[in-house]
């Protein structure tokens, strides 16, 4: 019996994957000219997909692709170069013909070693990635991560599934074109129609690969890598995230909350204070106010106990705002 094959055509059990944000960030610190720089780091999600639904998964399957005319291919349909260019820029045109120069035969997939695209591109890595985005946006390629399950889980090279079939336009982008192109494109149908043994050809309105993706993610199994921090590490991203939030803080935020604070003394007692309101801080931000606690039993406390008073007291102060949210800067 032969030995069944991967997506790579290895023997390897591979895992297919993408990573997306969750909506979390962590706070973290970087060294910029000798001064420690803080920022927010994005956390990630991997969702894993199926072989099965890899294998299945086609671009060609979305919008309308242009029929066969002989005379009107060179390596790329010369529509790739006419039109989609317009969109796609020549780096993105070049990069799905490095891209298509991997997919032998009839196959709609591959797995280049991307610096060596970039070498040939002359361009960086980060560069080729970023019209790698483009290229998904518009529906040409669509990438995933791969793990080895056989190799503890090592990382290897993406795997592309690439289109293989030039599609039409959309006619929300035949709009976009300038008229010069629209013009073109106009006489490039109008001959197609004449040498081809269609009867018509309509332009799609618009093909949202967004959703198209979105279905795909939907097959997928999300898992989310546990964080685990010591008090040290979860202390100093505390500390990072205070000194980045309050960078937001303006002297209205600073003058208004002060107010506030004054107009809570005189409701009640200062042990409360202490306990309940020391090291807060708030910012308004499209007529919502965000209340900063230092962990997150204030937060909940000011949630359950205090809420009521914190809303009468700001109206107090300020009755132009819409909403109000607690939320600790702890994790």
């Amino acid at each position: 019996m032969s030995e069944k094959k991967n997506l790579k055509g290895g023997s390897s059990k591979l895992l297919y994957y993408r990573s997306r944000p969750t909506g979390n960030r962590t706070p973290k610190t970087k060294i910029a000219h000798g001064k420690q720089i803080p920022y927010f780091e994005e956390e990630l999600e991997r969702i894993y997909f199926k072989e099965e639904d890899v294998q299945k998964f086609s671009l060609d399957r979305h919008g309308q692709n242009i029929p066969y005319v002989d005379g009107h291919l060179t390596i790329i349909n010369n529509y790739m170069f006419d039109y989609w260019s317009h969109f796609l820029s020549a780096e993105g045109i070049a990069l799905f013909g490095h891209l298509m120069r991997y997919c032998y035969g009839a196959k709609d997939i591959c797995w280049p070693n991307l610096e060596l695209i970039a070498l040939k591109m002359n361009k960086s890595r980060n560069t080729v990635k970023k019209y790698l985005a483009i290229l998904e946006d518009y529906g040409f390629v669509y990438h995933f991560n791969v793990q080895n399950a056989d190799m503890n889980n090592t990382d290897e090279s993406p795997l592309f599934k690439v289109r293989k079939k030039v599609p039409f336009l959309s006619q929300e982008l035949y709009e976009q074109l300038p008229p010069v192109l629209q013009a073109d494109h106009d006489r490039y149908l109008s001959h197609l129609l004449e040498t081809c043994e269609k009867e018509d050809l309509e332009l799609d309105p618009n093909v949202n690969y967004n959703d198209i993706y979105s279905e795909l993610i939907e097959k997928g199994r999300i898992h989310r890598k546990p964080k685990q921090l010591s008090l040290f590490e979860a202390e100093k991203q505390t500390q990072i995230k205070k000194q980045l939030l309050q960078q937001d803080i303006t002297e209205a935020d600073k003058q208004l909350w002060s107010s506030f604070m004054e107009e809570v003394k005189t409701k009640i007692a200062k042990p409360s204070i202490d306990t309940w309101f020391k090291g807060t801080f708030a910012t308004k931000q499209d007529g919502i106010y965000t209340i900063y606690t230092p962990h997150n039993h204030v937060t909940e406390w000011l949630e359950s106990r205090y809420f009521t008073l914190i809303t009468d007291t700001l109206r107090a102060v300020d009755t132009n705002f819409t909403g109000i949210r607690i939320e600790s800067i702890s994790r």
